[in-house]
Parts: C-alpha cells; structure tokens; sequence
C-alpha cells in the first residue's frame, strides 16, 4: 500500500505542468511557419483560437508537455529563434514568464565611399599600379591576345622589354601569321618582319613598342585611381545590378570619356568588371585571376573586352616582371638571321 502510493506521487510529481504559447497572430494562416518551424524542433504546436479583450478574436500556438520550467524555457528560446516570434512559459497555476524573439541583425550596407577606399587599397594605393612600374628600372611583360571578329580568332603571343630609352618586342602570330621583332637603343632602331630588316625612325618604334607595355594593353586595370575619379558634384554611387560583388558608378552613360559602372569584390576590394565609355562608345571589361606581382602591384591575369561592334579580345598575362636591368643581349642589334 505504501509501495502504491509512493509511485503514484512519483506520477504526479513528473507530470507535465509547463507549456509555451505563442504571441498571437491575426489569422491561423500566420501561423503555419511556425508549425513546420517547431515541429523541426521536435515539439508539437497546437493552434487554438483565442478572444482577447480590447484585440477581439486572434490565434496563438500551444506547445505542452515540459515537466520543469528551465526545459520550457530552454524550448521557449530555442522556438523562438527559430521563427522569430515570442512565447510564453505558462507555469499549471497560470503564471507567465516571457521568452522573447532575438533581435535580427544584418550586416552593415557598405557606403560608395568606403567600396572605393577598399577597391584603391586593393590595387596599389592613390597611384595604382601604373605609378610603380613607372618607377621600375626594367619591365618584362609576357602575354597572349585573341581577338574574335567575323568568325575568325586571330591569336599572337607578345613579349615586351623596356630599360631606360631601350625597347624590344617580339610578336608570335599562331597559324601562321606574320611574326615579328622590334628592338630600339640609343644607337637607332630596326624592325623585322617578313623576313625583312629595316632600319627606322626610334621615336616611331619606341611609341609601336609601348602600345604593348603593361600600361597600355592592361589599361584601366593599372589606373584604378582614373578609373574611380568622379568630380565633387557628381560622386560614385551604389547601384543594383551587380552579378557578383558591389556596383559603384552613375546609374548611366556619361556623355563623355569616363566610367559608367565597375563591379568590386565585396572582400578583397578587386576589379571584376567595368563599363567604360570611350570616343569610339562604350566598352566592358571582365577582369579575374589578380596576380599579385609587389605589395602595391596587382595584375589581372586574364582580360576580356568587348567592343561595341560586338568584337570580343582577350588577353592572358603569363608575365610580369620588374627588375634593375635587363638580361645581357635583350636589345643587341637583329640581324637578317635573327630568330
């Protein structure tokens, strides 16, 4: 008999006396989330339907069967997470304690101004990269461009030299095309081409040369303090529309030379894209694999660019070097034999 009775105060004693209810909603529907949200908690909601005085008829969820008031408020906290919604631990003489919803956070909207305080760090300062191979005694330069127009892929690998006033560019053309030499000095300059050899003006070549330097073929990409210059009264904005990463730009064309829209990776500040409208109209570069060449020296290593008229080129850099001098021989004088 006592044996009875200490098991039936055992009963009673474990008996569920806790329950969670739910803030109220102005229809069942509202609810719904939150069934399928606490039931992937392992609870089972119950909807009733309940009059409040002053709020008419509303709906609120009941979750029962908690046997001590820390598991119904470890519960309360975990539901409520999860569905962003209040509840309430209900104590069996009726006594409430609130569990309220966490607050959502989101990360901060970066300003235009800090994306591009980001993206010039990222790309050498306030003088890009231009500024130091600028200040380098000798560049070595090594790339392959494709140009598709009309059908037809032309391709032609480059390697360029400069020391000083010196210059050298041999160009490689795939499938048989036309290669060629270019070497200037201080003593003149001589082009080979199709065999032949000639002697010809330095000014002249040495500006043929540098339409192949880093500067020129890789561009805005090494000038991303031009790139980004916007005057005082018409500054970069945050635009939609970015595929990958943050738009800055102006939301359309400028009516003269200059950015309408470059597209920046989030994290690391780099290029991905650009819209820029030259004399000749609008063109848009894509720019991945940045090489990393000195701290302030950032290489995109593969380059593609579409022209209005629907030509597509591509550049791939294999090389970029900055060095005191040049190689013994880069800029001897060619000869009718030379490769």
């Amino acid at each position: 008999m006592i044996a009875a009775l200490a098991f039936s105060l055992s009963v009673a004693l474990a008996a569920p006396t806790y329950s969670l209810e739910s803030s109220p909603a102005a229809t069942r529907e509202e609810l719904a989330s939150l069934e399928t949200a606490t039931a992937a908690k392992g609870f089972r909601a119950r909807v009733v339907k309940r009059f409040r005085l002053g709020q008419g008829w509303t709906w609120v969820a009941l979750v029962e069967g908690f046997v001590s008031e820390e598991e119904a408020t470890r519960a309360a906290q975990s539901l409520a997470s999860a569905t962003q919604r209040s509840f309430s631990v209900i104590a069996e003489g009726g006594a409430r304690k609130a569990v309220d919803a966490p607050v959502a956070t989101t990360a901060a909207t970066p300003s235009a101004a800090s994306v591009v305080t980001a993206t010039l760090a990222a790309h050498g300062g306030p003088g890009g990269g231009a500024a130091e191979l600028a200040r380098a005694k000798a560049v070595h330069f090594v790339f392959t461009r494709t140009l598709e127009a009309e059908g037809r892929t032309l391709e032609a690998t480059h390697d360029y030299w400069r020391e000083g006033a010196s210059r050298r560019l041999s160009v490689d053309v795939k499938d048989g095309g036309e290669d060629s030499l270019l070497v200037v000095t201080a003593n003149g300059g001589w082009l080979k081409a199709g065999g032949q050899l000639s002697s010809r003006d330095i000014g002249i070549l040495v500006n043929q040369a540098d339409a192949f330097a880093p500067e020129a073929v890789l561009g805005l990409a090494l000038d991303v303090p031009t790139l980004l210059a916007a005057p005082p009264e018409a500054p970069l904005l945050l635009l939609e529309g970015a595929e990958k990463g943050v738009r800055l730009g102006r939301g359309e064309d400028p009516d003269s030379a200059g950015l309408a829209f470059a597209d920046v990776d989030a994290q690391t500040g780099v290029l991905l894209s650009a819209r820029y409208v030259t004399e000749g109209g609008p063109l848009l570069f894509s720019y991945a694999g940045w090489l990393p060449i000195t701290p302030t020296l950032l290489v995109p290593g593969r380059v593609t660019m579409e022209r209005p008229d629907g030509r597509v080129e591509k550049v791939s850099v294999a090389k970029v070097e900055l060095s005191e001098a040049a190689p013994s021989g880069s800029f001897a004088t060619p000869s009718a034999d030379t490769p």
